[in-house]
């Protein structure tokens, strides 16, 4: 419905964006009510549900709710409506890669190439402050980008609860402020209600999400759609990790020789023997020479 807006009469804009606006309430409820929330008549309704290719608002009512339910799937629920488990002749292993394959290549075709250029664009833009947050498990995702971009650019830190709350945490947010959102599948409150009060402040939102677009969709910039469902109970994150990838290598790109100099400054700080450094591998000898010494001094005196 969003791709299709630029190319809809003015009447048939209304009805996709009151739909879109409150949705999916707006578009389970009677054609009547539908009309007059947008201020448009039953046949503008119908014309904008056949240029989406359904056969009649009660078909389009029928998509909406089967989107709905699948939108609430738990892993319980996939695990007890279908068999997750991958079967095929090149075994366990070989079958799930295959699952994992179709899924990224329906990530490729899911994602607008454009929309994911522009939003690498942003994240390489010195001039933002980059926020990333994420929910019970997408928060990996978010750690992941802010851990490498930390490396490439400045401002980059990951929203978490802590100290200052989450949901306070948007308050100082303004127009110099990006927010990266992971929301899947059972959306979170929390992390719906930061991305909407960072839109209300100004900050551009880039959004990470499923197939069935986390209501954050709503006030996002940019809104990346990636493939989730694979043979398990569990919705796979390797196509948003993909995407991730992406985005890293994106800013990379684009920041150039800016943040190879961030990445030496870093390094400089740490210091690459800090990981294992000369002094640990002293200690360790000094360690060992103990150890023998004492081993020494165990064995019997002849």
């Amino acid at each position: 419905m969003r791709a299709l807006l630029p190319q809809l009469t003015p009447g048939e804009k209304r009805v996709a964006r009151a739909i879109l606006a409150a949705y999916p309430i707006a578009a389970l409820g009677t054609i009547a009510e539908l009309s007059q929330r947008a201020t448009a008549g039953a046949p503008t309704i119908l014309r904008l549900t056949a240029k989406l290719d359904f056969d009649g608002y009660s078909h389009f009512q029928r998509a909406v709710r089967e989107e709905v339910q699948e939108k609430m799937q738990s892993p319980l629920s996939l695990m007890d409506s279908a068999p997750r488990v991958p079967t095929g002749r090149r075994g366990f292993f070989g079958a799930f890669i295959d699952d994992i394959t179709t899924a990224l290549q329906r990530t490729q075709r899911h994602l607008d190439n454009g929309v994911l250029e522009d939003a690498i664009e942003a994240l390489a833009d010195s001039r933002y402050k980059i926020l990333a947050i994420g929910g019970r498990s997408s928060h990996v995702l978010a750690k992941h980008l802010v851990f490498h971009l930390h490396q490439l650019r400045a401002h980059v830190q990951e929203v978490v609860a802590g100290a200052i709350p989450v949901y306070h945490q948007a308050a100082d947010l303004n127009r110099s402020s990006l927010v990266v959102a992971f929301d899947f599948r059972r959306y979170e409150r929390q992390t719906i209600e930061f991305c909407q009060q960072a839109s209300k402040r100004g900050a551009q939102v880039i959004l990470v999400t499923d197939p069935w677009l986390s209501p954050i969709a709503e006030c996002a910039d940019w809104v990346l759609p990636v493939e989730v469902d694979v043979p398990s109970p569990f919705d796979s994150s390797l196509a948003a990790m993909a995407v991730v990838e992406a985005m890293l290598a994106g800013s990379l790109a684009r920041l150039g020789p800016d943040a190879r100099e961030r990445m030496a400054r870093l390094e400089e700080i740490a210091g690459i023997d800090k990981v294992i450094s000369r002094t640990d591998d002293a200690v360790i000898e000094r360690s060992g020479s103990k150890q023998a010494a004492k081993r020494q001094d165990r064995r019997p005196k002849r």
